[in-house]
């Protein structure tokens, strides 16, 4: 459902852009010029310690009747004080308020967004759907693999082959490696040049990564599968260091969804 954040002033209006950004699906407007109220399924009131939007809320009331309602309120120090008076001018409790101190705006901000998410969580692949991602693996060969550790990240080109549920990439070697012994876990992405909105396909997997020996059964399948030799193996110069990538989350925008009446993204991912 897409999720509409009505601001008061300045400092709110940030706060609405920047958690609708984190959260996505999301439009903001001024609290006294709202758009539409049939296009959202979700109301986030942003507010400030003056509480101007306070005034309005009584108008609102049969428009946000059955929509999900959040609130965030920011000042300096938190109190109930704000929460109790929107649930008076609505007549109605909210599901959700976080505070948003002005002292910590921007991890609070972070938070209020984390916890938002939470809140509408992405639809959960079904065995249908999650068959849907393991043939777009297996149909692509090359995406892009990011590592990263500190305050650096290396976005990598690579080819790949889909074995057992798992990634296996082969490397010269180079920086990923760096990040990888500092930091077992990357992103990798699968996805199809843009034409339209009806041919839609992009796959985001992160998961843990081992760093695999020559000698390493799971090395010596992944290497036969791409159709590398043991023989050409052997007669090169240098060694090609292999890596295997176990999906623990996996996120599938897809236009095959839409054609099944189902949400253009799913999410898979190890509870």
């Amino acid at each position: 459902m897409n999720t509409l954040y009505l601001y008061e002033d300045e400092a709110t209006s940030k706060i609405a852009l920047m958690v609708s950004r984190m959260v996505g699906m999301g439009a903001c407007a001024f609290y006294e010029s709202p758009p539409s109220w049939q296009r959202y399924g979700q109301v986030v009131l942003v507010m400030g310690e003056r509480g101007d939007m306070l005034s309005s809320l009584p108008e609102w009331r049969d428009s946000l009747s059955g929509k999900a309602l959040i609130l965030l309120l920011t000042a300096k120090t938190e109190t109930r004080e704000g929460l109790a008076a929107v649930e008076e001018g609505l007549e109605r409790s909210v599901a959700a308020s976080f505070f948003i101190s002005s002292e910590n705006f921007l991890e609070d901000t972070i938070e209020a967004a984390r916890r938002l998410k939470a809140l509408w969580p992405e639809p959960f692949a079904d065995e249908e759907a999650v068959q849907a991602m393991e043939d777009f693996l297996a149909h692509h060969n090359t995406g892009v693999l990011t590592t990263g550790s500190g305050h650096t990240l290396r976005a990598t080109p690579i080819e790949y082959v889909f074995v057992g549920q798992k990634l296996y990439f082969f490397s010269e070697g180079g920086e990923k490696f760096i990040h990888l012994y500092r930091n077992p876990r990357a992103a990798f992405t699968v996805f199809d040049a843009f034409t339209d909105t009806a041919h839609l396909g992009g796959l985001q997997i992160e998961g843990s990564v081992r760093l695999l020996q020559p000698r390493d059964p799971a090395y010596q399948a992944a290497a036969a599968a791409k159709g590398i030799s043991e023989k050409r193996l052997a007669a090169m110069a240098v060694v090609l260091h292999g890596i295997e990538l176990t999906p623990q989350r996996m996120t599938f925008v897809w236009s095959g969804f839409a054609k099944r009446k189902q949400p253009l993204r799913q999410t898979w991912c190890i509870l």
